[in-house]
């Protein structure tokens, strides 16, 4: 393969500088790598500035409409002619022999992930892909020959040999048509957030084998244009809260579970405490309630894409479902709450944990009871590869 069989796909959202500083250091390296930037919404003369590029090797699209960072990079994607894409940002500064580490180590099914090198503001977060070394916070403090001083030994180290790993990260490089294969990025997250986590998942249900990257570097600002920028730093929380739930509603497990298990599971609610239906509602298929839900409906419907008039029903009409979950939502305490945060995990730790012939006799792996929570269990069969391709409907 050859450098221009890789393309860069840059999703923007103002922060101007940036982009021009991202672009000046790939196109330093690589005159002829095509980079496709994608922006909707930017305000501040990026769309004027994409128009005045006289590149060859740029494509680029824009609107004035804001759409989510899925949106984006999906575009990015049908934009492309490489081969192989790679989605960056645009508050970041390539290291040289960035396109040729990742070209290199490519092979058909693998998921590339490339190295990030941040100053030490999430410098707790210990990942495979990233690297905590302070070369400056901003374009203003950044010491590039420093930078590039690290990343020439980092290339010169004959033991930093790409390797298996399960540490994924949006920072990722595959091959264009898998991604077109299974429809992309999910734009279920308004605006942002999770939608990485997401498409990981969907890779990791096909096995593909995952690399990092260790030599193809990149130094990245952090946040420039999401949680820290002007325009999301006050609604970060709102957001990312908000991607979480919609992450449940659709996979019903955490982002962060290790168990990628998808169940069809309903809740029979007693009581229904109208106040308290926004900490039990994205965990479950269906909630059966013997009070009307209009109301929490009407409020919440605006944060998802979901029907959440289909997932309510009133406690006289249950309908079939492989798990029913069955509690008084006045008895309920946090540490239930807690729970229900990690259903599947609870299910498929009870109904296959490994028991003695004696425990198999009385043990009863169809019903149980877990805090306040009353699990009765008729299959427990597993949906989650049925989302590895997004419905594009």
């Amino acid at each position: 393969m050859e450098e221009r069989d890789l393309s860069l796909i840059v999703g923007l959202r103002n922060n101007l500088d940036y982009t021009k500083a991202f672009y000046a250091s790939v196109r330093q390296l690589y005159p002829e790598v095509e980079i496709v930037f994608v922006s909707y919404g930017s305000s501040d003369n990026t769309h004027e500035w994409l128009d005045g590029l006289l590149d060859p090797f740029v494509k680029y699209f824009y609107s004035e409409k804001s759409k989510t960072l899925s949106d984006t990079y999906n575009t990015g994607v049908l934009l492309a002619s490489g081969k192989l894409v790679a989605f960056l940002h645009n508050d970041m500064i390539m290291g040289k022999g960035f396109v040729e580490q990742l070209i290199d180590a490519w092979k058909p099914g693998q998921l590339l992930f490339y190295t990030v090198v941040e100053p030490p503001i999430f410098a707790e977060d210990k990942h495979d892909w990233k690297v905590v070394i302070d070369f400056g916070t901003d374009l203003e403090t950044f010491r590039t020959e420093e930078f590039c001083q690290y990343n020439k030994g980092r290339q010169a180290e004959a033991n930093l040999k790409p390797f298996i790993t399960e540490d994924a990260s949006f920072f990722l490089c595959v091959e264009r048509e898998w991604l077109l294969e299974m429809g992309g990025m999910d734009p279920l997250y308004n605006p942002m957030f999770c939608e990485d986590s997401d498409l990981l998942i969907r890779f990791k249900l096909q096995n593909a084998t995952m690399f990092q990257v260790p030599k193809a570097i990149v130094y990245h600002f952090v946040s420039k244009t999401s949680r820290f920028s002007r325009e999301y730093q006050d609604r970060t929380k709102r957001i990312e809260e908000n991607a979480i739930r919609n992450f449940y509603r659709k996979w019903r497990f955490a982002p962060s579970s290790s168990l990628h298990k998808r169940y069809d599971i309903a809740a029979i609610v007693y009581h229904a405490d109208l106040s308290n239906l926004r900490k039990i509602e994205p965990y479950f298929a269906k909630i059966y309630i013997d009070a009307d839900g209009n109301g929490y409906i009407a409020d919440e419907q605006q944060n998802t894409a979901f029907d959440l008039t289909s997932r309510f029903a009133h406690i006289d009409q249950i309908e079939s479902h492989d798990v029913l979950v069955s509690f008084d939502m006045n008895k309920l305490d946090e540490k239930d709450f807690k729970n229900l945060l990690w259903l599947p995990e609870i299910l498929h730790r009870h109904f296959y944990q490994s028991t003695s012939l004696i425990e198999k006799l009385f043990f009863n792996r169809k019903r149980f009871k877990k805090g306040n929570l009353h699990f009765q269990i008729e299959n427990l069969k597993a949906s989650e590869e049925e989302l590895i391709v997004r419905n594009l409907n």
